[in-house]
């Protein structure tokens, strides 16, 4: 009589899953698999614990919930990956019972050169539906070797063989749940219980060095913890990219879980790693560049708009510099131009930059010269001959001076005259020397110790110059203010000009 009471009532609460569900709809017979990929479908199927005597086994199997599936969250690995695809699927039914909706993450992709792959199913929980995200669990998937694993006719994991181009319907036995009882179910711990899920959607921008802003190609990791080392929420999710008029890259939006531990409102506990991916036709090369950070409740909260379903985006940026107001302050330029702080990409032992005009007319030394030589008065009468014809400035219009830098290390001497022996001398831009030596190459100048007319400032990525330059010798005359940022790979962008003296008629 009792088997008999049981049975009626299983049979009953699977006729009322079966009405609850029906909104869901059904399986969208459009969707097309490609060659290359089998989807997979899993169908929850409630054991009807028939074996009374096996029943008798366990003491306290759970009720079952009135609620109806909602979702699923599902743990599989395919081929040889270690790394686990974890997925929450919607639950969907037609006549033939409930299966999980169509999720990108549940196309498995077939080896190259091959027709099958082997799935392995390790997880599969059932979870109510509360408005529309993952709510409570309510039966899950008993696994071998645990208590509940006899009720179970192939306890997880389950392992089967995903042929090319198919849709593959797999019935996995499920049991009524109660956390209270997790490790009967083989299940010690679970890495997501959703209690409150909400979608939170990842954009991003990637600069050049120059400041040209693009749409970012990224894959993201998302972390339940504040590093790497935390639970594994989704891994190597990558944007959806493309061309019509011009590049684009949709927003990767992913459901996520409130706080599971009890973590207050203010304290972080997602960690996100985004890695910029190449895009040969769009920015090019991704050089390795990521970005990182910590999500707290509060922050999720934050992107939620007034309807408390959907959010704004969460926009990073690779390789830009937003607000540069807390790098550094103008400074005028004073009449050594900081050249004492220019540092050179391989060590020299000596240098001097020399601007020359029949004569020497200016000159900026550091280092020490000649301390090795055997014969110092002759080393140095040697370097002090070392004149240039030419150099990488022409200035003192219309005489005609000319800037080059001569140096010496471990006793030879060398002269840089040419803008690319420049480049090769000073390297990396990360000093204001550097900076100013490079925009005076580029016919720059500036008034000393005047910050309206010369001027420079650290910003976090390269140096703010204020500078000035002829862009017209004659007929009209014309010279110009420029604000310009020179970055550490010696690009220099121009931020602002305006004019700043106009002779119609003049020239030099």
């Amino acid at each position: 009589m009792k088997k008999l009471r049981i049975q009626q009532s299983l049979m009953a609460l699977l006729v009322f899953l079966l009405l609850s569900c029906s909104n869901y709809g059904e399986l969208n017979p459009d969707i097309q698999t490609g060659e290359n990929v089998a989807v997979i479908h899993l169908g929850p199927v409630l054991n009807e614990f028939i074996n009374q005597q096996t029943r008798q086994s366990i003491d306290g199997i759970p009720e079952c919930s009135a609620e109806g599936a909602g979702f699923a969250q599902i743990s599989l690995t395919y081929g040889n990956a270690d790394v686990p695809v974890d997925v929450i699927a919607e639950i969907l039914v037609d006549e033939k019972g409930l299966f999980t909706a169509y999720d990108e993450s549940l196309g498995i992709p077939i080896p190259e050169g091959a027709t099958t792959v082997s799935v392995t199913l390790n997880e599969f929980l059932i979870l109510t539906d509360l408005n529309g995200a993952p709510g409570e669990v309510i039966w899950a998937a008993p696994k071998s070797g645990s208590d509940y694993a006899i009720f179970a006719e192939n306890p997880l994991p389950i392992t089967w063989d995903l042929i090319a181009g198919s849709k593959t319907y797999i019935n996995v036995e499920v049991l009524c749940f109660d956390e209270r009882q997790v490790n009967l179910y083989g299940y010690q711990f679970f890495d997501i219980i959703p209690e409150i899920i909400y979608e939170v959607c990842f954009f991003a921008n990637y600069c050049s060095d120059a400041g040209r802003h693009y749409t970012a190609k990224y894959s993201l990791d998302i972390y339940y913890g504040v590093s790497p080392n935390g639970t594994s929420l989704y891994k190597d999710e990558v944007s959806v990219t493309g061309v019509k008029d011009e590049f684009y890259a949709d927003p990767l939006c992913l459901p996520i879980p409130a706080p599971q531990n009890d973590e207050a409102d203010d304290v972080p506990y997602l960690y996100y790693e985004a890695r910029l991916l190449d895009w040969p036709d769009n920015y090019g090369s991704a050089n390795g560049q990521k970005v990182s950070g910590t999500w707290s409740w509060n922050d999720i909260k934050g992107m939620l708009n007034e309807d408390g379903e959907t959010s704004e985006y969460f926009h990073a940026f690779f390789n830009c510099e937003e607000d540069n107001s807390d790098c550094g302050e103008f400074e005028a330029i004073p009449e050594s131009s900081f050249y004492e702080s220019i540092i050179p990409e391989e060590p020299v032992d000596f240098f001097e930059i020399v601007t020359y005009l029949d004569e020497i007319i200016y000159t900026f030394s550091e280092g020490a010269l000649c301390v090795d030589a055997e014969n110092t008065e002759e080393c140095m009468s040697e370097f002090n001959a070392l004149i240039a014809e030419d150099g990488f400035v022409i200035s003192c219009l219309p005489a005609g001076c000319y800037t080059f830098i001569r140096e010496q290390t471990d006793g030879v001497n060398q002269l840089i005259t040419t803008d690319e022996k420049l480049l090769e001398f000073l390297g990396t831009i990360d000093s204001k020397g550097d900076a100013l030596l490079l925009a005076m190459a580029n016919d720059y100048y500036w008034n000393r110790n005047d910050v309206e007319n010369g001027a420079i400032r650290d910003i976090c990525n390269g140096y703010e110059l204020i500078v000035s330059k002829i862009v017209s010798f004659c007929a009209p005359l014309q010279i110009e203010r420029f604000r310009l940022k020179i970055t550490p790979s010696a690009e220099i962008i121009i931020l602002d000009q305006e004019i700043i003296e106009f002779g119609e008629d003049l020239c030099i």
